[in-house]
């Protein structure tokens, strides 16, 4: 009898299936014997284990004047009915993400609105008095922002409205020291966990990207960061999706002169265990030669040590975080160097 249900589930899902399939070009969806496979795989495979969080918060680094620091989060729908309790543990959330002097930006994702965005800030050390806020709200409930901290001077920001992108991305070209950059700060649709509909979001983000590097005197130092809803090659072997071939790692989208990294699953399954590697950093082979120092998830005991104090979850996905240089030699040798900010023409 219950094979017998799942095989109908089984049927009814392959006939919504053929009509997403209906609604777009394959490009986007995939395969649909692919995905008859991987629904397959679901219903009568082995259940992928989640992974229990880590309990020992590790130390901190030494501060380094010559560093600075990129955090990106996605903070599941913030806005203006945000409960207290979640304020809070995003509030102690960041106190640890954010903790040392280095200057600092934030890439955030899942802004419903300029409550949610004013709430985020009151969430900074210093309750953001200090910290300056790139948000445009709009008819979308997922917006991207960005937030700078004190040392970080803002040369230009906007919003980039793409046709084909549903979240649209928020960019900013900021100089921090003897550095300059652009970042954004993007979240793919996730489309029910449709990768090829990531993936062609994905591509139209760095279409642009290497439309601007391709201006006279462009600066060639981008970051792009965020929520992906897709892993790396290595992440993927990590996630609790591993076995759903449809679910295609970054590295085969993305081309070249860019690097995407984070291996380290960061969404959430319940409020206790590990699932997927969805965030990441996307950083064009200049900044990787140049400034890049490291970077890798907040760890996810730090995050939990401050949701047990607020007594809520923060959000359904981990912080994730980039060291930079700022000033003296980059990782090729050479003094890091202004580019200047060819985004804001």
């Amino acid at each position: 009898m219950r094979r017998a249900f799942a095989v109908c589930l089984l049927c009814f899902s392959l006939s919504a299936e053929a009509q997403y399939v209906g609604a777009a070009s394959l490009e986007q969806t995939g395969d649909l014997s692919q995905s008859f496979s991987d629904l397959w795989k679901r219903l009568f495979g082995p259940k992928p284990t989640p992974v229990p969080l880590p309990t020992n918060v590790p130390a901190r680094p030494a501060a380094d004047d010559t560093l600075g620091r990129l955090v990106s989060w996605n903070v599941q729908v913030l806005g203006k009915n945000a409960s207290a309790a979640k304020k809070s543990a995003l509030r102690l959330g960041l106190g640890r993400a954010l903790r040392g002097s280095a200057p600092t930006l934030l890439a955030v994702q899942e802004i419903s609105n300029d409550a949610g965005a004013r709430a985020l800030a009151r969430q900074l050390p210093g309750e953001g008095k200090n910290w300056t806020t790139s948000f445009t709200d709009s008819s979308d409930s997922q917006n991207n922002a960005l937030y700078f901290g004190p040392g970080i001077r803002v040369d230009c920001s906007r919003s980039l409205d793409l046709p084909g992108v549903l979240h649209p991305p928020r960019m900013a070209h900021v100089t921090v020291q003897n550095a300059d950059f652009t970042v954004l700060s993007i979240h793919l649709t996730y489309a029910k966990g449709k990768a090829a509909a990531s993936a062609a979001e994905l591509k139209i983000i760095l279409a642009w990207l290497r439309a601007e590097m391709a201006k006279p005197n462009a600066d060639p130092d981008f970051i792009i960061a965020g929520d992906f809803n897709l892993p790396t090659r290595k992440g993927k072997t990590l996630s609790m999706r591993s076995g759903e071939t449809s679910w295609a790692p970054l590295e085969d989208s993305i081309g070249p002169g860019v690097t995407a990294l984070i291996d380290d699953p960061t969404s959430r399954h319940g409020r206790e265990n590990i699932a997927n590697n969805y965030d990441h950093f996307i950083v064009t082979d200049d900044f990787m030669k140049e400034e890049l120092v490291e970077a890798a998830a907040i760890s996810p005991a730090d995050i939990a040590l401050a949701e047990r104090e607020a007594g809520t979850r923060a959000s359904d996905h981990f912080p994730i975080a980039m060291t930079f240089r700022k000033s003296g030699a980059g990782r090729d040798g050479r003094p890091v160097a202004i580019d200047g900010p060819s985004t804001c023409r």
